[in-house]
């Protein structure tokens, strides 16, 4: 996870942005996040022409269903984009969502994803 988080500060900072990581401070989450060697979830962030690209992902030998939540703060206030669903099938990672926010906005991310029997598995959060 730290090298995800070096690559997510180095992407902010070209673009010019103040960036802040930090894990979700839940021991037990955190804990059985990285047991094992397999990240349950996480958000990757990459620089595109148009903006960021935030990318949710879950491993769905760990988890069955995730829940994103991206607030994005402007000059006037700011809103909340919900998206939810279950984790789709596949080996090691998979993608569970994709959402492009303009450089220019103050925003972050938590996502939080479950197991078979509804007990979170992973919470990973940013702020941008």
């Amino acid at each position: 996870m730290t090298g995800k988080l070096a690559i997510l500060a180095s992407a902010a900072s070209a673009a010019g942005l103040w960036f802040v990581a930090q894990a979700d401070p839940l021991p037990d989450l955190v804990s059985d996040h990285i047991r094992g060697g397999e990240a349950a979830c996480g958000i990757d962030v990459s620089q595109t022409s148009d903006g960021l690209l935030l990318t949710a992902w879950s491993a769905p030998s760990r988890t069955r269903t995730w829940r994103m939540v991206v607030t994005q703060r402007t000059g006037g206030g700011g809103f909340d984009i919900v998206q939810e669903g279950d984790v789709p099938p596949g080996d090691g990672a998979v993608a569970v969502s994709d959402l492009l926010i303009d450089t220019g906005a103050d925003f972050s991310a938590r996502l939080t994803a479950w197991d078979a029997n509804g007990d979170p598995v992973c919470r990973f959060g940013d702020r941008v």
